[in-house]
């Protein structure tokens, strides 16, 4: 009489615990984006990113897109950082001085693909940078690569260095900054949605971007001459990032939720999105009836001329970090080349 009794009570108990516990778990984290959330970048990998988790942790999970960005573009690591957002993307090249040893993924002739080159891009982190703290305060979900950056220009195409001189260029990184001014063109230093007002008002004569970004920042007539490099003139370094309490506060089952789409598994989303959207750019300027052509001998020879000293240079300034800079690359080509091969 007494076991039938206190069966049914410890039943409740126990179903009591368990619906509290389900509901102590669940969690909200703010995403913070300095690009519209209608930006392709947004829907082809960040969304579809938060939506899986949101999915797997059956809505245990759950995350807020802040209407507006809470910070620069610049400033997104701080503002993880410090949990005025709890998850957000940002770009290497802009902490360079932080992130150096990221700086090769911004080199010429990386591949052609951005699926197989962010994948290469993060197994060399988790081999050489993962434990190295560059990220403090905040979780890193995964880095990736945005694909082969090309030449843009608004009445001609590039067919030698001496035709960048006196023209100017949007760039982002040092590497496409440093290209130019080798070749005696100006550098522009503006954020990239500032493009179509730049070039609009004259102040840029040309960009240097992935071809997605041609229709997504509605440049695609301004700048109707492409000049396009095997392998890239450069590519972009990306990072995802959480806050680091958020975390850690996250019940284990749900961490492992969130690590199940973290490192490959995110830099293969990232890589596939970003080779659909630069698919579909270049397809939008074709069909614009834009003047697409490949680089010339000369341009080819010219910027590889420049990819050696990039590449002595990034040997020289990965010493400071403890790094064989030499290692890093190697490592990064043969991991790309497997990733292309499967």
């Amino acid at each position: 009489m007494f076991h039938k009794l206190i069966t049914p009570i410890a039943a409740g108990v126990t179903a009591a615990a368990m619906t509290a516990s389900a509901a102590w778990a669940e969690v909200e984290l703010t995403y913070s984006s300095w690009l519209p959330w209608s930006h392709p970048v947004n829907e082809n990998i960040y969304i579809p990113w938060m939506e899986a988790i949101e999915a797997d942790s059956e809505g245990r999970i759950t995350f807020r897109r802040l209407p507006k960005p809470v910070a620069s573009p610049p400033a997104h690591l701080d503002a993880v950082r410090t949990g005025q957002a709890d998850v957000a993307f940002a770009v290497h090249g802009y902490s360079r001085n932080q992130f150096t040893p990221y700086i090769f993924g911004e080199f010429p002739f990386l591949g052609d693909s951005a699926e197989a080159t962010s994948v290469a891009f993060q197994r060399t982190h988790d081999k050489f940078f993962a434990d190295m703290d560059l990220y403090k305060g905040v979780h890193v979900i995964g880095v990736n690569l945005h694909g082969p950056g090309q030449v843009h220009h608004s009445s001609v195409n590039m067919t030698a260095p001496s035709d960048f001189e006196g023209q100017k260029f949007r760039t982002g990184g040092p590497i496409p900054l440093a290209i130019v001014e080798a070749w005696g063109g100006v550098s522009i230093r503006q954020p990239a949605p500032k493009s179509f007002e730049i070039l609009s008002a004259g102040i840029a004569d040309g960009i240097l971007f992935v071809f997605e970004s041609l229709p997504s920042f509605k440049i695609t007539e301004l700048v109707p001459y492409s000049t396009t490099m095997p392998g890239g003139w450069y590519n972009s370094s990306h990072y995802l990032v959480m806050n680091k309490r958020a975390y850690d506060n996250l019940p284990e089952d749900l961490k492992a939720i969130v690590d199940k789409h973290s490192g490959e598994a995110y830099a293969r989303l990232a890589g596939q999105g970003w080779d659909t959207i630069n698919a579909w750019g270049f397809e939008t300027a074709t069909a614009a009836g834009n003047t697409i052509v490949e680089a010339s001998d000369e341009l080819k020879s010219a910027l590889s001329e420049l990819n050696d000293q990039f590449i002595s240079d990034y040997i020289e300034a990965a010493k400071e970090f403890g790094l064989d800079g030499q290692e890093v690359i190697d490592f990064f080509k043969t991991e790309a080349d497997k990733a292309a091969a499967m």
